[in-house]
């Protein structure tokens, strides 16, 4: 996941009502910052372990729960994953990079019925377009 992505939703986030607006995750946690970046460079294999102990203390945050889902994927945990990008959804049903994840895994695992539902529903919550609706647009047409 890009930096560029959760940083669109935080400032989605921050325009809306303060009720609408879950907890920041704390600012400079050097164990998600590592964990981020591993993921980011790749390195799943390392970013698990550590996405898993800050959400330990950061128990559902989105954020960490689609990162974590997206490195779980990424080292074949398929089922892990799913029951993650669930429960990020769960806590936060326009969590727009777990929608598009969560897409990317259904097309992965044959379900692209699911995938385009995903991609709906990023199209309603993105009417003028964003990142997320763009990627699983393209890995939907990619798999045509």
């Amino acid at each position: 996941m890009r930096r560029a992505a959760l940083a669109a939703l935080a400032a989605a986030l921050a325009a809306t009502p303060a009720a609408a607006v879950p907890p920041a995750d704390p600012p400079g946690d050097p164990a998600l910052q590592e964990a981020v970046r591993l993921t980011e460079a790749g390195r799943y294999d390392l970013s698990v372990p550590m996405l898993e102990a800050v959400l330990a203390r950061l128990p559902g945050d989105p954020d960490i729960l689609t990162y974590l889902a997206l490195a779980l994927r990424r080292t074949g945990r398929v089922h892990e994953a799913e029951l993650r990008y669930a429960e990020a959804l769960a806590r936060d049903a326009a969590h727009l990079p777990a929608l598009a994840y969560q897409g990317v895994l259904f097309l992965e695992t044959g379900r692209r019925a699911a995938a385009e539902a995903n991609l709906r529903r990023l199209t309603a919550l993105c009417p003028a377009g964003c990142t997320e609706q763009a990627e699983l647009a393209r890995e939907i047409a990619a798999r045509r």
